[in-house]
């Protein structure tokens, strides 16, 4: 907790009254949210075994103080339903680390599950929908109980306003699960769907849900018609998918390029597909494999290019 947030506990605990504990708890809520933010941001930035630790923290902070403000009265509502907001971000940007990056099933549930609650408490079924759509996420896409958990995120989400970005998001949750079980022109037309929703949207306030982009989009849609076997429109989404993108962008610019390489390599060009894999390697140097990505570089560290550009960069892996 900053200086500041200190200081003004310190300042209000003596304080008669309830006029200093509501004080505090509005300074603390507003303290806990830039922090929240400042973590969105190094999401896409820090190796997910670094950042771990300062979201659980944070988020077991969040906890503490949610506990603390709900002893206190109708005065400090705001301020709760604010740190509540701001912890269900929190938990949401922790399940998403260990789920895409550290590839731990079982924590990312529990985080995700904790995510809704707080956005339960938070009074944000927008939030609460996301939560829920990255648990159906998890599920088999054979599984009835992932659609069952999708279609009350999406009767969860036509509760809050604007859905647009978050409508987005669920018919890309959706589009993947679809492409799991095979239905690859299913997936497609929902993709297509997402693209629509997101359009659409605009620049609206669900800054938190930054991990639904065109860009993102564009890399599922490629994947898909790849699996469908359409690799030349594949190649043509995959490098359109590029272009909106920030040179600093490495992680995206990862997936990205590894998508190439898998379109290349069935369309057995290995020269190509090595190329490929290398500018993934080497986004993944510059940003920290923040996505999981390397593990899917595998199939290509039989190529001597990818080999050696792969011990150059992780000589300790």
């Amino acid at each position: 907790m900053s200086p500041t947030a200190d200081d003004a506990r310190r300042g209000a605990s003596s304080a008669p009254g309830t006029g200093g504990a509501h004080e505090v708890q509005a300074v603390a809520a507003a303290d806990f949210e830039t922090d929240t933010r400042s973590l969105r941001a190094q999401y896409w930035t820090t190796e997910p075994a670094e950042l771990i630790g300062p979201v659980t923290d944070h988020a077991a902070e969040g906890g503490a103080l949610l506990a603390k403000a709900e002893g206190e009265g109708e005065r400090a509502g705001e301020a709760r339903r604010a740190l509540a907001n701001a912890l269900a971000e929190t938990r949401l940007i922790a399940g998403r680390i260990r789920y895409h990056g550290l590839k731990d099933r079982e924590g990312a549930e529990l985080s995700f599950r904790q995510a809704r609650q707080a956005a339960d408490a938070a009074g944000n079924p927008l939030l609460g929908a996301a939560a829920l759509g990255h648990l159906a996420l998890l599920a088999d896409a054979s599984d009835d109980a992932g659609a069952d958990v999708l279609a009350e995120a999406r009767a969860l989400a036509g509760r809050g306003a604007p859905i647009g970005r978050v409508t987005a998001w669920l018919d890309a949750v959706e589009a993947e699960r679809a492409a799991g079980a095979g239905e690859n022109q299913r997936a497609l037309r929902l993709i297509s769907d997402a693209e629509t929703s997101l359009a659409a949207a605009g620049s609206d306030a669900q800054d938190w849900l930054d991990w639904c982009t065109p860009s993102g989009l564009g890399v599922l849609k490629g994947l898909v018609q790849l699996q469908a076997g359409l690799t030349s429109q594949a190649r043509r989404t995959l490098l359109y998918s590029m272009a909106p993108l920030a040179p600093d962008e490495h992680a995206q610019r990862s997936l990205v390029y590894l998508g190439l390489a898998a379109v290349e390599a069935a369309e057995g060009e290995e020269y190509e597909a090595c190329g490929y894999a290398c500018r993934s390697l080497e986004h993944i140097e510059a940003c920290g494999d923040v996505l999981g990505v390397r593990a899917a570089l595998d199939p290509y560290l039989h190529e001597s290019c990818v080999a050696d550009l792969y011990e150059n960069l992780f000589p300790s892996t």
